[in-house]
């Protein structure tokens, strides 16, 4: 059986490639480098499952934000148009803004990881994701966007209305 194949896809090659390095050196699964969003989308439609059934050899995706030409968040919402849910996607950037983890979160990501990172927290991601807990993982992480958009919600006021 073919190891599943994940691809990282940063501008900062050394990045990207030490993250690949890493994913290969587990012995368990090929990875790909991708230095920008239009060469991660001829990745993805490559390795798109023949017999229209849908899918993607590419089975998980470490995607970072700030790009040039087109961002992290729009390549996000291009691989779930084009390609589904199926590719598991995780955040791997150093952003902490509000907005852009919102817009990341609320795509169903499976992680949010912030650089700089951890080799353990790739290699978790990536055992959780490859044991089955994709959903588990992508509901955590949905959960904490609803957490935090409870807490920025304006309160109520005793009329049932929003105080702005």
């Amino acid at each position: 059986m073919a190891k599943p194949i994940i691809m990282v896809v940063d501008d900062d090659k050394a990045v990207s490639d030490s993250i690949a390095e890493l994913i290969e050196s587990t012995g368990k699964y090929h990875a790909i480098a991708a230095y920008s969003a239009k060469e991660a989308l001829r990745h993805l439609k490559k390795n798109k499952t023949m017999l229209g059934l849908g899918g993607n050899n590419i089975r998980l995706i470490f995607l970072d934000i700030k790009m040039p030409e087109m961002d992290g968040l729009e390549l996000l919402q291009k691989i779930r148009k084009d390609f589904g849910e199926d590719v598991g996607i995780s955040m791997l950037t150093a952003y902490e803004d509000e907005d852009k983890w919102d817009k990341a979160t609320a795509a169903f990501v499976i992680n949010y990881i912030k650089k700089p990172y951890k080799d353990e927290d790739v290699l978790a991601t990536i055992e959780k994701y490859f044991a089955g807990r994709e959903a588990s993982m992508t509901l955590g992480v949905f959960e904490k966007h609803i957490e935090r958009k409870e807490k920025t919600r304006p309160p109520e006021s005793p009329y049932g209305k929003r105080i702005l």
